[in-house]
Order: C-alpha cells, then sequence, then structure tokens
C-alpha cells in the first residue's frame, strides 16, 4: 500500500510500498520472496518513482515463522537468501538443480502460500552444500572469501559465538528454541558453553564444523543484505527496515544475556472488549510474551545490547520503524508468562494476584495516573530514543505510536525529531476526521500496517459488514459504518447512495488524499 511520506524537517517527502519479503514471488523464486526477488521489487519501485520499499523484520525466526517472533535480533532469516548459484558462488549448478528436482521445486512455485516445512528443507540443503562448497575452495586457504569471513567472525563477536551456540543446542533438540525446556547439562548459558566446550574435545571435526555452519550461514546472509542495501541506494530507494519493541523469550538474547532482561514480567497491551473472538483480551488483555527490560542494568552497561541491535539494523536499512514505540516510555505487563494464560483466564483479580505474589498486571514502570509518573515516563522514552537515534548513525527512525497514546508521547517525538504515524481513519479532533491539510511534516501517514489487510481488502471486507443485514444494528456493523466514513470523508468519496464498491476511483481518491497531506 502506497504510503504517503516526510520523515525529517530537512528530507523530502517521498512515496513507498509496505510489502514482507516472502510476498515479493518471482518466476524463479524457491517457493518464497527472497533477496533476488526484492532487487526486482526495487527496480520496479524506481520505475515508478517510489522513495522506498518498506519491509517486516528479517531477523531469523523461529518454527512459527513469524517475522516478530524472532529467535536472535541480530541473526538474519535464511529463507530471505538467494540461494541460487549466483547468490552461493560455491554452489554448483549441477548440485542446484539436482536439489531443487529432489524437492519437486514446481509445487512449491505453484501455490499461492509458501510451504514453510518444504521451503525451508530445500533452502536449508542448498545452504548445506554451498557451505561446503565454501570449506573445499575457501576456508583457511588465504582467498579473498576465506579473509573477509575471518573478519567478518572477529568483528560480529559480541553476538555470533552465543549465536551459533544457540543453534547448534537446537539441532540437539529438534529445533526447538524453547531452551527453557531444554536439559539441565544447557539449559543456561554458562551450562551451555561449558556444554559445547566438552562436544569439542569429544567430537571436534563434527561439532566444529556445525558451529562453522551457522558463522558462515550469517556471514552469507550479512553480505547479501549489504549488498542488497547498496543496490537500493543505486536506485534512490531507500530500504525501511522495522524493530520490534521487544524479543521472545525463547531468543538467543534472553538465553545469553538474562541479566538484562525481566524474567518475571512480559510486555502486552491492556484489556480491549473489542476483541470479541478472544475472550482472555477482553477480560485480561494482550499477553504477548515478551520479557520487559532492566533499564538500570542496561544504562550501566551503556544500553550495549539495544545499540548493537539498532546499529545492525541500520547497516542495510537507511530508515527503520520501531513497532510498539510506546513500549519506551512505558508498557502494558504481566506477572505470568503466557504459556500460563489459560491458568489464569478463570480467576478474579485477586485470585490471579494471589499467584503472582500480589502482583497485578498493569503498566510498567509505572501508570500514567498523575502528572508526576507521566513526566518520568516522558523523561524515560526520551532517554532510550536519544540512545537509539546515536545508535542509528543517520539513519531515520520512525516509530509506531498507534493504539492507546498517552498524551505526552506525540510531543515528545516532535521533540526529538522523531515520525509518528498517522492512519487516517483514526485521526480524529473534536470528533471529526482531521482533512489531510492538517496533516503535520514530522509524521508518517498510511492506511495500513503490517497488522492490517491491504487497502481494498479492508474496504471490501468492512463494505461487507455494513451491507450484512443478519448483522444490522450490531456494534461490528457500527464498526465497519465508522471506518468507512472516516476514510470517505478524508479522502472526499461520496457515501450518498452508499459506500461504494472499491474501484480504480475509490482507490484514486484515497492515494490522492494521502498524498495532499504535509507528510512522508
Amino acid at each position: 500500500m502506497p504510503d504517503s511520506t516526510d520523515v525529517s524537517p530537512s528530507s523530502q517527502r517521498s512515496a513507498g510500498l509496505l510489502i514482507p519479503v516472502f510476498s515479493i514471488r518471482t518466476e524463479t523464486d524457491l517457493g518464497i520472496g527472497d533477496v533476488a526477488g526484492l532487487r526486482q521489487f526495487i527496480d520496479w519501485a524506481a520505475e515508478g518513482g517510489f522513495g522506498f520499499v518498506q519491509l517486516l523484520p528479517i531477523n531469523e525466526t523461529g518454527p512459527d515463522n513469524s517475522p516478530y517472533n524472532s529467535i536472535s535480533s541480530v541473526a538474519l532469516e535464511p529463507l530471505t537468501l538467494d540461494c541460487s548459484p549466483e547468490g552461493l558462488p560455491t554452489l554448483s549448478e549441477p548440485e542446484y538443480w539436482k536439489l531443487l528436482t529432489d524437492h519437486r521445486i514446481d509445487s512449491l512455485r505453484r501455490g499461492d502460500r509458501v510451504e514453510y516445512d518444504k521451503v525451508r528443507a530445500l533452502k536449508l540443503d542448498l545452504l548445506w552444500r554451498g557451505f561446503s562448497g565454501f570449506l573445499e575452495v575457501h576456508y583457511s586457504q588465504g582467498t579473498e572469501d576465506d579473509e573477509a569471513f575471518h573478519e567478518f567472525c572477529e568483528a560480529e563477536s559480541a553476538w555470533l559465538g552465543d549465536y551459533c551456540l544457540f543453534r547448534l543446542l537446537m539441532d540437539m533438540e529438534g529445533g526447538s528454541h524453547v531452551w527453557q525446556n531444554w536439559p539441565e547439562e544447557y539449559n543456561t548459558i554458562a551450562k551451555a558453553r561449558a556444554y559445547v566446550d566438552q562436544l569439542l574435545e569429544v567430537e571436534l571435526e563434527k561439532t566444529e564444523r556445525q558451529l562453522l555452519h551457522y558463522a558462515w550461514l550469517q556471514w552469507t546472509a550479512h553480505r547479501q543484505w549489504r549488498a542488497a542495501r547498496e543496490y537500493a541506494d543505486s536506485k534512490g530507494v531507500r530500504l525501511m527496515g522495522d524493530i520490534p519493541f521487544g524479543v521472545s523469550a525463547c531468543s538467543v538474547d534472553v538465553f545469553a544475556n538474562p541479566e538484562i532482561f525481566d524474567l518475571d514480567w512480559y510486555g502486552g497491551a491492556p484489556p480491549e472488549k473489542l476483541f470479541k473472538d478472544d475472550p482472555f483480551v477482553q477480560k485480561w488483555g494482550q499477553n504477548w510474551g515478551i520479557p520487559l527490560y532492566r533499564w538500570d542494568v542496561l544504562e550501566s552497561r551503556g544500553y550495549d545490547w539495544w545499540r548493537q541491535r539498532v546499529g545492525k539494523v541500520a547497516e542495510i536499512f537507511s530508515m527503520f520503524r520501531i513497532d510498539h514505540a510506546l513500549g519506551f516510555y512505558r508498557i502494558y505487563a504481566f506477572p505470568w508468562n503466557p504459556v500460563r494464560n489459560d491458568e489464569f483466564f478463570p480467576l478474579s483479580d485477586d485470585e490471579a494476584a494471589e499467584r503472582c505474589e500480589g502482583s497485578h498486571p498493569g503498566f510498567k514502570p509505572r501508570p500514567d495516573d498523575t502528572d508526576e509518573n507521566k513526566a518520568a515516563n516522558r523523561a524515560d522514552g526520551e532517554r532510550y530514543f536519544r540512545m537509539i537515534q546515536e545508535a542509528a548513525a543517520g539513519a531515520v527512525i520512525i516509530a509506531e505510536d498507534l493504539g492507546l497514546v498517552p498524551d505526552y508521547v506525540r510531543p515528545s517525538l516532535d521533540s526529538l525529531e522523531i515520525a509518528g504515524m498517522k492512519v487516517p481513519q483514526w485521526e480524529f479532533e473534536n470528533g471529526e476526521v482531521v482533512p489531510p491539510e492538517r496533516y503535520p511534516e514530522l509524521a508518517f501517514a498510511t492506511y495500513a500496517t503490517h497488522d492490517h489487510f491491504p487497502m481494498r481488502a479492508q474496504w471490501e471486507q468492512q463494505r461487507q459488514i455494513s451491507l450484512d443485514e443478519s448483522k444490522r444494528e450490531s456494534h461490528e456493523q457500527w464498526e465497519a459504518g465508522q471506518f468507512l466514513d472516516s476514510l470517505s470523508r478524508f479522502a472526499g468519496i461520496s457515501t450518498d447512495d452508499g459506500p461504494p464498491a472499491y474501484s480504480d476511483e475509490v482507490r484514486e481518491k484515497l492515494l490522492e488524499a494521502l498524498f495532499a497531506t504535509p507528510s512522508t
């Protein structure tokens, strides 16, 4: 969905497109979009005059394949890689085509959905062959690639060693990243390091090869993605990334750095009565399972983990969004892990507190219930965002500041010259839809985020609900009417005869209104 954009006072407004990498399908893909397809998409975007391409997080995912549930804040997802001989020079053409045949590539390319298990099996086979070729041709042979690989390992030593160790142990656990359920022998980082050291003594060649494989994989991934950044820059198109506020409790970040996370509290969102299909959310709220940060510990370390995270993203993306930026000011939190949600669902607030040493869900580090607390939360958020700006090294930051937004957040972001997001169907002043000309320059205006369907699908879905006789006078139908009315008013679309079906004319009016805002 094109976005109207002007993300800093000095930048020119530009239009961009949001697309997940996995959706960039081409005739020669391997069942999923990848950096090779991204290059083609960049060409198309440049020809169309688009200024940026916005992607979802590209970090390595867990078994659920969600970009927002990664196992590492730095390691990149192997499925995004170009696994052809062009992308993997140490993979031979005969090996490539044989593996494609063995894995029935035609069926993977035909489907309209990604068959993750099959695609992963194919790509990991190709990557293993590419790695084996690297060992034969380059490793410890003084070639240019051998030197580049060793330089990468040294430069990334702060995170790479623990990541490789974590992946090795995941393999031993059948692919499970839930380290909390691993055997006692290696269920902490200290024990895991000692355990792998013992493995290296007993099975040196096998263990070393496995660890090297994961290091090589990340070297390859970072090299391909940095090349994608250079290609985009050469075409005048900026790549825009995405940093989720939290990380999975089952990530290598938490496993290797438990001291910077509070594993007694998990971030989420407050109760929401409109989640009619989820009684837990209606009663308790959304428990995302992201452990809270121990900001005092991070501060004592100069925020090293956050600086690393932001710095690695800025190497690939010239601009990036921070998902749930409100979390830097305060975050709604639960004193239990979401794996226990079913246990807590039927309990009263007092009964739940009894099982949590008297703790209740609520905003951390403090609620916005007094002017003093609001000022303290604002000061915290601004301190953390200044750190992120330093680590971003000039990359443009967009804050996803949607939801229940405290009144101090947007003035705070403005003072930092960080663009917040404007979603027209949610922007009101005194009960009226904010017209395009009233939008600020320092803002990122869009009709949809990663949480939404594309505009056409949203419009038609809400239109069908608004016309459904079986839902007459229901809250759902009222919401649909509000959605269509808000967008129609914003874009000047006539609804005299009811909401029109989505058409070229509707699309043009929506885009014209978005592009008429002074925002990005």
